[in-house]
């Protein structure tokens, strides 16, 4: 059995073997063609007809059309409708916004979290504005230096202290525990409360590992990110659903950490 998941595309045209829809046996024969002309298969074991037209099951699209849309939409800078037209017009697949909008939200339950992560000994904090249905949200992020990566982020309405918690709180569980050499923020008071609740440092050994500086000074590196952000999702301004934008942002920071582990 072929593997069924998003990312299941390493394949040519042609190559795999349909399996019935309904009870899922190999053993099958040709069954003359529909009104469109779309071959029609018969199962040898049920009598069900079908016709195959993906290898994941509940869909109209291969796989490897599925991945594309999604890995472009999350790497380039392009809107859900842009994208769209895009498809149809280079590969003759008709596809709408909203189609490829469900194939993003489908991808956002797949684990593309990095099963091996690093302890490293810098962490970088910070937090930058983007839009939801037009209201102001705040998405946090938590970069590692070292590695170059995107350790750990999270989406919220306000710059509260729970906030501040939950980015911090990820990113111990992604270093599983291993907490860093030291963290550098901005100024915002939550994060010096944050810090203490979540890495657990002293207050003494906090005050030398804690580094407060602006994203022209230390913090450069995670402000580089957040205009690596802000460049993407200027295509389309602001995102139309909160589970869209986390959605997003989970396939975004996953290619971002790809590539620069391809690049390592």
């Amino acid at each position: 059995m072929i593997q069924t998941d998003l990312y299941s595309f390493a394949y040519k045209t042609g190559t795999l073997v349909p399996w019935c829809k309904k009870c899922g046996a190999e053993n099958f024969y040709k069954d003359g063609k529909n009104s469109q002309g779309k071959q029609l298969y018969k199962c040898k074991s049920c009598g069900f007809r079908f016709i195959w037209t993906s290898d994941l099951p509940k869909r109209n699209f291969f796989s490897n059309i599925i991945a594309f849309a999604v890995d472009l939409y999350a790497t380039v800078g392009i809107s859900l409708r842009t994208l769209s037209d895009r498809m149809k017009k280079y590969f003759d697949i008709n596809i709408s916004h909203e189609g490829i909008r469900q194939w993003v939200l489908v991808a956002e339950n797949l684990n593309l979290i990095d099963d091996k992560p690093r302890a490293t000994e810098t962490w970088h904090v910070d937090e930058t504005y983007i839009k939801i249905k037009g209201k102001g949200f705040w998405l946090w992020v938590a970069f590692s230096k070292e590695s170059k990566q995107v350790i750990a982020w999270h989406i919220s309405k306000n710059r509260l202290l729970k906030d501040a918690r939950a980015v911090l709180k990820k990113a111990m569980k992604a270093s599983n525990g291993i907490r860093p050499e030291k963290i550098i923020t901005d100024g915002l008071w939550q994060y010096p409360v944050a810090i203490r609740k979540e890495v657990g440092w002293k207050w003494n050994i906090q005050r030398k590992r804690h580094i407060i500086d602006s994203g022209i000074g230390k913090n450069s590196p995670v402000e580089r990110v957040n205009k690596e952000i802000k460049r993407r999702i200027n295509w389309f301004k602001s995102f139309q659903a909160e589970a869209g934008a986390k959605a997003f942002f989970g396939l975004f920071f996953y290619h971002f950490n790809r590539n620069y582990s391809n690049t390592e």
